[in-house]
This record gives structure tokens, C-alpha cells and sequence, in this order.
């Protein structure tokens, strides 16, 4: 890891957050062991939460909400993948179905250590309950509108950094990791009909279809439709993220076809999306 840039913040809620970055960092570093693979891939999942929390406030500041409420969700998207280090120490995978579901794991670690303790208890279980839900399929029925805000923020925020992660990772010529491709085959031009399907009908893609690196591109794309703000949709497409993934894919009618679909139900999306959440910190 690289050592940080001191930081000023403007504000308190910023001052703190940098508490947690401290400590966050800390908590990694025991981490850092094993071979120059091992510790890129524990630098990869550490480097990458850093992102994903600034992704969460950039999409914070599209929004009205409060300073706490934003606090909230910055250590929440922080701490999203607190999880991933042991289970790489542990099983050398980030993949959960051979070994441990990572959100699981991160709440274990975050119920064990002190990196939450001078928040109280509603403000923790609020922290938990995204982080148990970032890796989720789909988002259940939660106690409040917070818990559901907080959760699908996390979500947005986690998804656009590894989009473009994983772009970066997939071009071709560059070494793939078969840590990180989740141990998907190496076939250009093969991908899962089934991806294509589920894609067309507007759902997100099923890991469980995950057979080609073809397919992780694919269900990446479909992300698009598990994105939860105005913001976060704005930034896939300026981002040129769907035209970056339909690159790297087989040029076929269907996947041309398949873009031309998932950019116009991603335009349409751009629209403010506030009113599907009665946040009870908007007014505080």
C-alpha cells in the first residue's frame, strides 16, 4: 500500500472519516504477507474499497441527506469488504462459493474488533446491515427506508468501481488473474446464452452462470439494471463503461444488439430517484 497524502477536511463529519481510514489501514496491513502475488491481491481488495468510498460520496453529494447519514455510509462503503482479507488469508479465493460469503465474514470482523465502537448501536446496525447486504442479489424487505438507502448506496458505489476494475483487468494482452476472473475460462469467443437472456428481460446476471470470462463481462453489464441512483447510472454511462465491456467481447449481431438495448434502458434510467426513498434524515 502506498503511504497516504495527509488529508483536510472542511468539515467534522470528514475529520472523523479519516479516523476510520486510519484505522481501516491499520487493520490491513497484518495482512500484507505471503507471496508478491498474495499481496497484490490484498492490495487490490484494500485499494478498492478506498474507491468505493469515494464513489459513495460522490453520490452523496447528489443528494439531501444528513451529515450523519453521510458519515454513515462512508464507513459503511469503506468497510464493505472488511471481509475479503481473511477470507484470502484463509482460503486464498475471493470466491465466496469456495469458501466463506465475504459480507459474512466482514461483519464478523467488524462484531470482534473495535473499528466500530464510537458509533452506538442504531448507528452499527445501520453500518452492518449494508455491508451484509452488498453482495446480495437483491436487496429484502429492511427495518427502515435508512437501512434500504444506506444498502443500495453501498451497492452503487461497490459496482462502479469494479466495473472499472475489471475493464482494466479483462483488456486483452493483459495477464489475467484466475483470482479475480473467479476462475472463469479463458474462451474469447464463448459466453453463457442464458447471461444474454436474463440481460434482455431487463434482470442482472446469475453468478451461478459465471462458466467464461465472456460471461463476467456480461454480468457486469447487467448491473445496469441494479443500479439505485440518478448519479450512479450518469456515471456508467459518461464513464463509457458499456461501450468499454461490448469492446471487449465478441463482435456478434446478438451482443450488438444486446448494448444497443441495455444504453437505451440505462438513458432512461438517468432521472432523479429520490422519491423512491422517505429518508427520515433528509430534514435533520
Amino acid at each position: 500500500m502506498k503511504p497516504e497524502e495527509p488529508l483536510l477536511f472542511a468539515d467534522k463529519s470528514m475529520c472523523e472519516l479519516h479516523g476510520y481510514m486510519q484505522r481501516f489501514r491499520d487493520y490491513v496491513e497484518p495482512f500484507r504477507t505471503g507471496s508478491e502475488l498474495d499481496i497484490q491481491h490484498i492490495d487490490l481488495k484494500y485499494d478498492h474499497s478506498l474507491r468505493v468510498m469515494h464513489e459513495a460520496i460522490r453520490i452523496l453529494e447528489t443528494l439531501s441527506v444528513s451529515e450523519e447519514f453521510a458519515l454513515l455510509s462512508r464507513v459503511a462503503a469503506l468497510y464493505h469488504d472488511i471481509g475479503r482479507f481473511t477470507q484470502y488469508s484463509r482460503f486464498k479465493t475471493f470466491k465466496d462459493s469456495q469458501s466463506l460469503n465475504h459480507a459474512v465474514l466482514g461483519v464478523s470482523v467488524l462484531k470482534k474488533t473495535q473499528l466500530l465502537d464510537l458509533f452506538d448501536k442504531r448507528q452499527r446496525q445501520l453500518i452492518l446491515t449494508s455491508i451484509t447486504m452488498h453482495n446480495k442479489k437483491d436487496v429484502p424487505e429492511l427495518p427502515s427506508s435508512d437501512h434500504v438507502m444506506m444498502a443500495k448506496l453501498v451497492r452503487d458505489a461497490d459496482k462502479l468501481d469494479i466495473v472499472k476494475v475489471m475493464i482494466d483487468h479483462l483488456r486483452p494482452g493483459k495477464e489475467k488473474s484466475n483470482v479475480v476472473v473467479l476462475g472463469a475460462k479463458d474462451e474469447p469467443e464463448r459466453y453463457t446464452e442464458l447471461l444474454v437472456e436474463q440481460i434482455k428481460s431487463g434482470r442482472i446476471g446469475d453468478y451461478t452462470c459465471l462458466n467464461y470470462i465472456n460471461d463476467f463481462k456480461l454480468l457486469i453489464m447487467s448491473w445496469v439494471y441494479d443500479l439505485n441512483f440518478s448519479e450512479s447510472c450518469r456515471l456508467f454511462y459518461q464513464r463509457g463503461y458499456l461501450d468499454y465491456l461490448v469492446e471487449l467481447l465478441p463482435d456478434t449481431a446478438e451482443l450488438r444488439h444486446l448494448k444497443s438495448k441495455v444504453e437505451e434502458d440505462l438513458l432512461q434510467r438517468i432521472e432523479p430517484t429520490l422519491s423512491d426513498f422517505n429518508n427520515e434524515f433528509f430534514t435533520n
